[in-house]
């Protein structure tokens, strides 16, 4: 059985976001699901922001100083004088630096968003069966007047607006 609530949907970001926070200090559980990550609606919610950024910082630092250490590394176990060139010579290693960055970088991301997702699982943010345009801002409100909810959707300029559950 789906959760009792309201279903408003809305074209453009800004009212969605007034409307969030309208609801909010009625009382009401806001879940959103939004076609891309719209500034004003995600400072709206009030969610705290992602830790993951702590995880694929340092791996990315890690896969700088890894690409400093294999081609330094690998011309001085095998130096190999060309055109009176020094051995080691930043200008062709920083192609390998840079790439070896972004790699540990988006592998540490990846890791973090992997137990992330294990770790800190929780029941479904918005109910999957309802539907809407997936072009639109969706905002899902639980709990307290459902009636006051509608009105409040409504008065921020809600596309469509329904009872759910």
């Amino acid at each position: 059985m789906p959760e009792r609530g309201v279903l408003g949907t809305f074209a453009e970001p800004a009212p969605a976001a007034r409307a969030i926070r309208r609801l909010r200090e009625r009382g009401f559980s806001i879940r959103a699901v939004t076609p891309a990550p719209f500034p004003e609606v995600v400072a709206a919610l009030g969610r705290p922001r992602s830790p993951i950024q702590w995880v694929t910082f340092p791996g990315a630092l890690a896969g700088f100083f890894f690409g400093i250490a294999l081609t330094a590394g690998t011309s001085l176990a095998w130096p190999l004088v060309t055109g009176g060139k020094p051995i080691v010579s930043v200008p062709p290693f920083v192609i390998v630096i840079f790439e070896l960055t972004v790699l540990v970088g988006s592998l540490a991301n990846l890791a973090a968003v992997a137990y992330g997702t294990r770790v800190g699982a929780r029941p479904r943010a918005f109910p999957i069966d309802l539907p809407f345009d997936s072009e639109l801002i969706a905002l899902f409100a639980v709990g307290g007047d459902l009636e006051g909810a509608e009105r409040m959707l409504r008065d921020e300029g809600a596309g469509e607006v329904r009872r759910v559950g």
